[in-house]
């Protein structure tokens, strides 16, 4: 060590190396509560909602706060994030009739879109409402629109 600065360069790079261990690996998770597109789908979509829910078949996906800056959502974009159970294990329909294949850690847009997507799951939740379990899946961008 030049000019005798070993013993600071040491604790310099020991304070470093406890900050980085103290740091949390992949990226924040999620508040739900505070979700743009969950706070929408839950208060202006209250009815269908509630309906997808009460079947008990639902799973919902969630595109993540961050991917969804100054976004607005029509029924469309609503309908297509609830899924419904199909028969074949890990394919979904959504509420427009479009095929969603959940597979791995990423949700695949299938039968019905017009671009093939494939959108990363970043968090799985499940919530309980309306006396029914289901699954969130909050991904890292949206199965329709921008992103």
């Amino acid at each position: 060590w030049i000019g005798g600065r070993a013993d600071e360069r040491v604790r310099a790079l020991s304070s470093c190396l406890a900050m980085m261990a103290g740091q949390r690996a992949g990226p924040l998770e999620e508040d739900l509560n505070k979700n743009p597109f969950l706070c929408v789908l839950q208060k202006s979509f209250e009815g269908l909602y509630r309906r997808a829910v009460e079947r008990g078949d639902a799973m919902l996906v969630v595109p993540c706060a961050e991917c969804l800056d100054g976004s607005s959502f029509d029924q469309v974009f609503v309908e297509t994030h609830v899924l419904r159970a199909a028969p074949v294990p890990g394919c979904f329909i959504n509420l427009c009739g479009q095929g969603v294949e959940v597979k791995d850690s990423s949700v695949h847009t299938d039968l019905g879109f017009a671009e093939k997507r494939i959108c990363e799951v970043l968090q799985t939740e499940s919530m309980y409402e309306f006396g029914n379990h289901f699954r969130v899946l909050i991904t890292d961008r949206p199965l329709i629109g921008r992103f």
